[in-house]
Order: structure tokens, then sequence, then C-alpha cells
């Protein structure tokens, strides 16, 4: 058994803290959570109820006296928790992390999730990767890319260690999903429109602007169209405009951050993620393929990557929302998803399992020299005490 200590941004409803909920719910490790923010409180309810310790940041004050407290807070409970494994999921903060794990004295393995490109999901792009990969080899820590492709864009970037990124995928509990995503579409109505649901923060490394042009390309069509656009984010009014714009508001449903993502997705009849080469390993596809949907994606790097070329789902020129139309069309005249592509999808998704996320986690700290997980995954003896 190994103690895991995450550092997250907030409980805002969203892949990362879905993530992190989904590991609390293997019972072999003792774990614990940090908040470096409890705004916005959309999973805390969860977080609270999976039994976990759980601690949140007073209110980080703007400025760069939010640094220094990040640091004071990871430093105060690495020392009350006295973590073997110390996992920053905000890669952007993750030199504070480590900075304020290292100030506890403690000699725990430290890593840090990357979800996304190198230089794609922080203001100051390339600067602050350099940064951020600097500091965490000088804290002996390492970068986990959740991709293949993640990993090759960081090890591009000049004069960075390339031993210290790994790579390790990320999971999904497609039992769950697949419950309650069937339960909701045996409750749906017959008839009705033909229902296209994108779950995805609303922000520039997604691509709803085509999802909504290709609507507009549709609003003629033999069949109905329905577009549910779930998640949050910087990006909501420009498309709410440009969907008025286009004359589709009453078609394009903005559903904001859910907490019922399965029973959306079993509520639909496809899965669309349009998107730009700036994703990197997105969870909700294999949510998408445990709720027995079809998928239409862009081609992009990543994405070929998760579909393996297309094999799990249709990919369409990134941008070209003429193409996408054309395939949305095609799939809303091919009728109910053939049965044994749609448990060949689920077998596939069910390989990504939390137990397996961690345990490629735990393999990626015994390469950190000095770290507190044992080659069992058992916890070491701590050489020195905070």
């Amino acid at each position: 058994m190994a103690r895991i200590l995450h550092v997250v941004t907030s409980p805002r409803a969203e892949g990362t803290p879905r993530l992190v909920l989904d590991w609390l719910t293997v019972k072999e490790h003792q774990q614990a959570v940090v908040f470096l923010s409890g705004s916005p409180p959309d999973l805390l309810g969860e977080f609270l109820a999976s039994g976990a310790a759980i601690a949140t940041a007073e209110t980080i004050v703007p400025g760069p006296r939010k640094f220094w407290r990040m640091m004071r807070l990871v430093q105060r409970e690495v020392r009350s928790f006295r973590p073997d494994l110390v996992v920053a999921w905000p890669m952007g903060f993750s030199h504070w992390i480590f900075l304020g794990a290292r100030a506890a004295g403690s000699r725990a393995a430290l890593l840090s999730h990357c979800g996304n490109p190198s230089g794609t999901a922080w203001p100051y792009g390339p600067t602050l990767t350099w940064i951020c990969l600097w500091t965490t080899g000088l804290c002996r820590g390492r970068v986990v890319a959740c991709s293949r492709y993640v990993k090759a864009r960081f090890r591009e970037i000049p004069l960075v260690p390339n031993s210290i990124v790994g790579v390790a995928y990320n999971s999904v509990q497609t039992g769950r999903v697949a419950e309650r995503a069937d339960a909701a579409r045996r409750g749906r109505a017959a008839v009705g429109p033909f229902r296209v649901v994108m779950v995805a923060t609303l922000e520039s490394h997604k691509d709803h602007a085509t999802l909504i042009r290709a609507a507009a390309l549709l609003r003629h069509a033999d069949r109905a169209f329905e577009f549910l656009l779930a998640g949050q984010g910087a990006l909501e009014q420009p498309l709410k405009a440009l969907a008025a714009r286009l004359r589709v508001a009453d078609r394009v449903k903005f559903l904001g951050a859910r907490r019922d993502v399965p029973e959306l997705l079993g509520q639909s009849d496809l899965f669309v993620l349009s998107t730009t080469p700036n994703e990197g390993r997105p969870g909700v596809i294999l949510e998408a393929l445990a709720a027995g949907l079809p998928i239409v994606a862009s081609d992009v790097a990543p994405l070929r990557e998760v579909l393996e070329d297309g094999r799990w789902g249709a990919l369409v020129p990134a941008g070209d929302a003429e193409a996408l139309a054309r395939e949305l069309l095609k799939w809303s005249r091919a009728g109910r998803p053939n049965a044994d592509r749609m448990a060949a999808g689920r077998a596939h998704a069910a390989r990504f399992t939390p137990e397996r996320m961690i345990a490629d986690y735990l393999r990626e700290g015994r390469r950190d020299v000095g770290g507190g997980v044992t080659r069992r995954g058992a916890r070491a003896e701590p050489t020195s005490r905070a």
C-alpha cells in the first residue's frame, strides 16, 4: 500500500478532478487531496463522500503572494500526511507544489500530471513549461504525460532532460459509466431529434466553433438535430453569440458543468469531439465508448492515438465544418450502432482502469531517485522526518 497525496486546482466539474475521484475508489492505497482553491465547489460533495482526507486552501489572494501560500499549504499537508507519492495535477503550479513538498523535508516521489502538449495550457506558454520542467528536475521529480503524443511534444523542448518525462494513460470507470448510460438510454423517448453530445471545457484548445458551424449547415437537413454542449469555460459567451449569429441557438444547448455525464451519453445518439492539436488524451472518449456511443472526432494526432487511427471512431479534418456536417448526417441515417462493435468498444475502454493508472504512476514514481515508493509499491522507511 502507498500513501498518495493529490494536489488539485479545485473541485470543478471537469476531467482532472473526475480522474482523482476515480483514483479514490481504489481502496488499496491511502489517499488524501489538497485543493488549491475551493471554488467552484461542483464536485466537493463527491470528494467528501469518498472517505479521503480533504484539505482546501483559504482564499488565495491575487498576485505573487499566492505562490508562497501554495507552497506553505503543500508543505503543511505533506508534513501532516507524510506521503510516499505527491501528484501535482495542475502542471502550471507543479514547481510551487514540489518546492513546498521538498521544503517539508519529504523524500516522496513527485509526479506532475500533464494532460496537454507543452505550452498550450498556460498564458505564458513555452517559458512557463520550461520553468516547470527544470524545477521538477531540480526537485528530483518527473512529468507524466497522458499519451505518447504529449510525451513526444515535451521531449522536443530544448535543454530539458528527456529522462524526466514518462507516460501513463488516463483511466475511466467503464462499468459505472456503462450502467448509468444504459439506464438513461432505456428511459429515453423513442422519437425525437438526432442528439449529438460534446463534453469538453469551453476553452481555446477545444474547437466548439466548428461543431456550431456544422450545426448551421444541417439546419435544413432531412433529419432534425439537437446539439448538447456540456462544459464551461472562458469561451461560453462568444460561442453562444456564434450560435445566435448562425441562427442555431434553438438547437445548440449549452449545459454548463454537469455531474451526469454518463446519463447525457446514454440519452444521446452520437458523441463528437471537435478539437485542436493542443488536445491531450481526453478520458471522455473512453467514457463515450463505455456508454456504447459511436464517435466522430477531429483528425489530430492525439485523437488518432486514442482512437487507434479510426478503429474506435470516425476521424474528420480538424476545423472543417462541411466535412463534420457530412459525417454527422451519415451517422443520423445509419440507425442504431452495431451491437458487436459496441461491445468491442466497451471492452477496449475497460482496459484503462484506475488501478492500472495508479500502478503506472507508482512505476513512474519508482524512477525518481530518492523517492519513497519501493519496487513492490509499499511504503519505504523515510530517511528523515519533517
